[in-house]
């Protein structure tokens, strides 16, 4: 499948059968697996603090489909994709740069809220786009995590983007920006993990407490009933490129749960494919966009990690066959307005 793929499988065997494989040996070891394919479509680099990444699986916040009961299942809202052409490259942060949903990237921390967060953000990117900017508000990922905590999951301990999106309509969602921005009803209370240290790698975070009828942030003057936002639709995308794009094209992103394998930890640059390491759980990140590189179709994406990962928080994926899942489990809303 890859150029050297014989030398890299027998490479990381060899780590994983030595006793003293230390965090940044493995770290160390993927790395350079990836970046020594010649032509390879992505590099990978150092994004964490390597003792961080022996309990990183706890970032892998979303739980598994299975799991969830019939009632909770999404419907698939069935788009025509024949309605116009699709450009053949669409990039939501260059077209709706305006909207502060859209450009602010999200850091879960040591939380397992991505679920959470994805969500809150794409209904923010949706409601800005749906109102050409009259409601150009960050909403907040901390009262999905903490409220729905017991009803759309195990708050920091992982979550259901699909009941997220079921709580947006039924409950609506606050306002709330990133930690100590000051922004917004509720902002995100817990303290980003910095990457050049060992800070946030003791233990995973505990979900913060749930403030359903008050804002969080003293200085926001707005009470919380009345900086309530709801979707009047909730749905799944089904799994085809060319629907999943249009959905983009005419509603915003959407929220897709990927699998995530060791290797995209460390990921840079470039086009991710999967290349090697263990899986370490099921990711939701915000779809954004599509082009293609060098002959590579690829979708553009917002990850939940903050702005030192990736290119700025952003990466790119394989687009067309469903890589590590990320076409599979598409979820969306549409704004009341």
């Amino acid at each position: 499948m890859f150029v050297g793929y014989d030398r890299i499988i027998i490479g990381f065997i060899l780590c994983f059968n030595i006793i003293s494989c230390t965090p940044l040996f493995k770290v160390n070891h993927i790395i350079q697996i990836v970046n020594s394919i010649p032509k390879h479509s992505w590099k990978a680099g150092i994004n964490f603090y390597p003792s961080f990444l022996t309990n990183v699986s706890h970032l892998m916040g979303v739980l598994p489909l299975n799991k969830l009961s019939e009632n909770d299942i999404l419907l698939t809202n069935d788009l025509s994709i024949d309605f116009e052409p699709l450009p053949e490259s669409y990039d939501v942060t260059q077209t709706w740069s305006e909207c502060k949903s859209v450009v602010s990237i999200k850091d879960q921390s040591n939380c397992g809220s991505c679920w959470a967060l994805s969500t809150a953000s794409a209904f923010g990117d949706r409601l800005c786009i749906a109102t050409n900017m009259n409601y150009n508000r960050v909403l907040s990922g901390e009262y999905i995590n903490s409220c729905c905590n017991g009803k759309c999951g195990n708050g920091c301990n992982g979550g259901y983007p699909e009941k997220a999106w079921k709580f947006i309509k039924k409950n609506g969602l606050c306002t709330g920006g990133e930690y100590n921005s000051n922004e917004g009803c509720q902002p995100y209370s817990i303290f980003p993990c910095p990457i050049n240290t060992n800070y946030c790698s003791k233990k995973n975070e505990e979900t913060p407490q749930c403030y359903k009828n008050q804002c969080t942030n003293s200085y926001y003057e707005i009470p919380l009933s009345s900086d309530l936002y709801y979707a009047t639709k909730v749905y799944s995308v089904r799994p085809k490129p060319e629907i999943i794009m249009n959905d983009i094209y005419k509603n915003g992103p959407v929220v897709a749960a990927m699998k995530v394998y060791e290797d995209f930890i460390h990921y840079k640059g470039g086009i991710y494919q999967y290349t090697t390491g263990e899986l370490k759980g099921d990711h939701a990140v915000k779809i954004m966009g599509w082009g293609q590189d060098d002959g590579i179709d690829y979708w553009l994406c917002a990850n939940t990690w903050g702005t030192s990962w990736g290119m700025g928080g952003m990466f790119k994926i394989r687009r067309g066959r469903n890589e590590c899942g990320i076409e599979s489990r598409i979820t969306g809303g549409l704004p009341k307005i």
